[in-house]
């Protein structure tokens, strides 16, 4: 392998580690992280990449709380990925 497949093979398999943590049961919080994981992540920089990774450490409340119930993070950088999470979920369109 050159180190250009390699670095893509170490993506992907990055990329799929986090699709099955942003599952977390809760369908309002997959739909969510799984939207922004496969649309937003792969363009964002390391720095938001970095806190949408710490953003799945934290327990499902936790992040339902921020997400769904609208409670704000004292964390700056948790606050600066749940409004990137909630930004990217308002642009999508509601299909009927």
């Amino acid at each position: 392998m050159t180190d250009a497949s390699t670095a893509g093979a170490d993506a992907s398999a990055h990329l799929r580690a986090l699709a099955w943590r942003c599952r977390r049961g809760m369908r309002e919080l997959d739909q969510l992280l799984v939207g922004f994981l496969k649309d937003h992540y792969p363009g964002a920089d390391a720095g938001l990449q970095h806190q949408f990774e710490r953003l799945l450490e934290l327990q499902d409340p936790v992040i339902f709380g921020y997400l769904v119930r609208g409670e704000q993070p004292e964390d700056a950088g948790i606050r600066e990925i749940v409004r990137a999470v909630l930004g990217a979920a308002e642009t999508v369109t509601v299909r009927t």
